[in-house]
């Protein structure tokens, strides 16, 4: 019995063996699998991230460019109603040389004229409805004449003898003057 059980032996020892390279080669299989499935999980989610990313950069891009788009519209929308209102501006100052309250500025606004042309002696330009308050504001200024122009805005312009200097006081010019602060300021509130 000896070789009999030497065999035994050496079966159980082999199975054994077999049993201990099954069991290291099953451990190492599942080990690989796990490897396997993390990183397949880490190339999906970061292939995820990656279109996640994609996708929220042509978001942010989007909204950009329909916040910028808001802002233009609205740029233009604004834009227009200013020119509405100064249009409409423009309008009512045609009637400004029947205003007694414009009508009242007139000595100090010709005053104010008359500073920049000094001792030159000057002529005065306006439409023919303000010549009586031109008149009545220079009156005693032996070196100021009234020229009527029919087709003169609202105001007047105050020119020196010598043509050297001219003062557009006209209502129209003024306006004018204004525009730019006015779409500046316009320009500072639709930008935030």
């Amino acid at each position: 019995m000896a070789i009999e059980e030497l065999i035994g032996r050496l079966e159980r020892d082999a199975n054994a063996r077999v049993a201990a390279v099954e069991a290291r080669a099953q451990a190492e299989v599942q080990a690989i699998e796990a490897a396997a499935e993390q990183a397949s999980a880490k190339a999906r989610g970061d292939a995820l991230a990656g279109r996640r990313a994609q996708r929220r950069s042509r978001l942010d891009l989007e909204v950009a460019e329909a916040r910028q788009a808001a802002r233009a519209e609205r740029l233009r929308a604004e834009h227009a109603l200013l020119e509405r209102v100064l249009s409409r501006a423009e309008e009512l100052l045609e009637r400004m040389d029947r205003d007694d309250a414009y009508l009242s500025t007139m000595p100090d606004r010709l005053d104010e004229a008359f500073c920049f042309v000094d001792e030159r002696g000057a002529r005065v330009r306006c439409r023919a409805g303000l010549a009586p308050a031109v008149r009545a504001a220079i009156a005693g200024r032996g070196d100021v004449t009234v020229e009527e122009v029919p087709a003169m805005p609202v105001g007047f312009r105050v020119i020196a003898r010598d043509g050297s200097v001219e003062v557009d006081d006209t209502l129209r010019t003024r306006l004018e003057q204004l525009r730019p602060r006015l779409l500046m300021e316009l320009l500072a509130e639709v930008g935030t």
